[in-house]
């Protein structure tokens, strides 16, 4: 599937420049954000889920260390 991004002046030297530095094209660095993007907001919801299944299991004890 294709897409137009629009960029600055600005941000595509600096696109320019991070392809550079990697010794890749623009759209590789363009997928590789994007994968990374995508496994960190992954990765926060599997902890958000793991600390709600924590607090649940946890919540009497929370209760009594918070009024302790």
């Amino acid at each position: 599937m294709g897409i137009n991004v629009r960029l600055t002046p600005e941000e595509d030297r600096q696109l320019t420049d991070l392809a550079s530095a990697a010794g890749s094209s623009k759209q590789q660095v363009i997928t590789g954000l994007i994968r990374k993007q995508w496994e960190s907001n992954q990765a926060r919801q599997v902890a958000a889920r793991e600390l709600d299944d924590i607090l649940a299991a946890r919540g009497g004890l929370m209760e009594r260390l918070k009024d302790a």
